[in-house]
C-alpha cells in the first residue's frame, strides 16, 4: 500500500507539468509564426512553429523521409484562404488546412492538405482527411537558413506560392486564384452601387485592367461598350478629380485598342480620331501616350 501513494505522486506531478505546457505557462523553444499576403482578391494567412537547425542533421534524420512531417513544430501547420484556390488542377475550397509534407531522399516531396487542422503535430494525421494531395521538387540551397521560414510569394494577381525554406533545402507549393471571377464581381457590383457619372468610369477601369493583363478581352470589351453607352447619355460631371474629356480620352483609346485586338482596326482609327477631336485633349497630349497613340494609329493604317 505504502508503495502506491510514490506512484500516485508522480503520476499527479507530471500531470500538472504536462498542463503547463498545454495553457502555454513556458514559451515554446520553436516560436510560433505567421505570414500573411493578400495574391489578387484572395488571402492567404499561415502559420507554423519554426524550429532551430541547432547544428542537426535535418532532412532524413531529424525530419524523417518517407514519414508525414507537420511542417513546423508544435501544433501542426495550418494555411488558410479566403476563396477558394487551384492546386495543381484540384480545387479547394476556402477555409483553413493541415499542412503536412512528406519528405523524400531522391524523389519529389509530397505536400497535403488536410481538412482535420486543429491537432497537435501530425500524431492524428488521418489520410482520409486529405483534401489536396500534390507532388513538389525540393531545391539545393547553397546558403543554410537556420531557423523554418516561410513565405508567400506573388507572382501576379492570380498566381501565388507558398515558399518553405530550412536547412539546405526549399520547396515552393504553387496555387493560383480565381482572381478573374473575383474581378468580375467586383466590377459589377460597384458599378451597381454608383450613380451614372461614375457608373461608366467602374466599367472603363475594368476593361482598361483587362487590357493591361492581357485577358478576357471580349469581357474588356463588353465592359467599355457598356461604359460608352452610359457616357453618352450622361452629362453630369464633377471636375475636381479629372475633366470630363479627360476620362473620355482615355475610354475611346481603350475601346481603340480592344477593337484592334479583333482586327476591326478601321473602327479602331475612327476612335483615336475621336480622342484627338476631343475639346480637351490633356489624355492624347501626354508625352508616353502621345508616341504610343501615333505609333499604334500608324501600324492600323498599314492594315
Amino acid at each position: 500500500m505504502h508503495r502506491f501513494f510514490p506512484t500516485l505522486l508522480l503520476l499527479l506531478a507530471s500531470q500538472i507539468v504536462l498542463s503547463q505546457y498545454q495553457i502555454g505557462l513556458v514559451p515554446r523553444v520553436s516560436p510560433d509564426k505567421g505570414v500573411y499576403q493578400k495574391i489578387g482578391y484572395t488571402e492567404v494567412n499561415l502559420r507554423y512553429g519554426s524550429p532551430a537547425v541547432k547544428n542537426r542533421e535535418i532532412w532524413g534524420a531529424l525530419v524523417p523521409y518517407n514519414e508525414v512531417w507537420r511542417a513546423g513544430a508544435n501544433n501542426a501547420t495550418t494555411v488558410a484562404f479566403s476563396a477558394k484556390v487551384t492546386l495543381q488542377k484540384t480545387t479547394l475550397d476556402s477555409g483553413k488546412y493541415a499542412l503536412f509534407i512528406i519528405p523524400r531522399a531522391h524523389k519529389k516531396w509530397t505536400v497535403i492538405f488536410n481538412r482535420s487542422h486543429q491537432q497537435w503535430g501530425a500524431f492524428d494525421y488521418n489520410k482520409e482527411e486529405d483534401v489536396v494531395r500534390m507532388e513538389v521538387a525540393p531545391k539545393k540551397r547553397t546558403n543554410k537558413v537556420e531557423n523554418l521560414n516561410y513565405s508567400i510569394r506573388q507572382v501576379d494577381y492570380q498566381h501565388g506560392s507558398i515558399v518553405l525554406q530550412w536547412a539546405f533545402y526549399e520547396i515552393e507549393i504553387p496555387f493560383e486564384t480565381d482572381y478573374i471571377e473575383q474581378f468580375k464581381q467586383e466590377v459589377e457590383q460597384r458599378a451597381a452601387q454608383q450613380p451614372a457619372p461614375i457608373k461608366w468610369v467602374v466599367y472603363l477601369q475594368g476593361a482598361a485592367h483587362l487590357l493591361q493583363i492581357q485577358t478576357h478581352a471580349p469581357l474588356a470589351l463588353s465592359w467599355i461598350n457598356q461604359g460608352e453607352k452610359i457616357m453618352r447619355a450622361t452629362v453630369a460631371w464633377n471636375d475636381q478629380y479629372y475633366p470630363r474629356d479627360y476620362i473620355v480620352g482615355h475610354l475611346y483609346w481603350v475601346k481603340a485598342r480592344l477593337l484592334a485586338e479583333n482586327n476591326r482596326f478601321q473602327e479602331a482609327i475612327n476612335y483615336v480620331h475621336d480622342l484627338k477631336n476631343l475639346d480637351n485633349t490633356l489624355f492624347y497630349e501626354r508625352n508616353k501616350d502621345k508616341e504610343s497613340i501615333d505609333l499604334l494609329l500608324h501600324q492600323w493604317k498599314e492594315k
